[in-house]
């Protein structure tokens, strides 16, 4: 049992190190994408719940 263990993890740390990580520039790049992207995404969708609001309550003044 501890030797197919044992070559699970050598096989693990074989593989890691033949992964291309990506460099720092790269990182922040898609970070600062990632992070842009979702900041405009959250006032896309915060403008359009503040629009469906507006009409709801003019909507339910003019039936109520």
């Amino acid at each position: 049992m501890f030797a197919k263990l044992r070559d699970f993890f050598k096989g693990v740390i074989g593989e890691m190190k033949r992964v291309s990580w990506t460099s720092r520039k790269e990182l922040v790049g898609a970070t600062s994408a990632v992070l842009i992207l979702s900041g405009i995404m959250t006032l896309f969708v915060w403008g359009i719940d503040s629009v469906f609001k507006v009409l709801l309550e003019l909507l339910l003044r003019a039936f109520v």
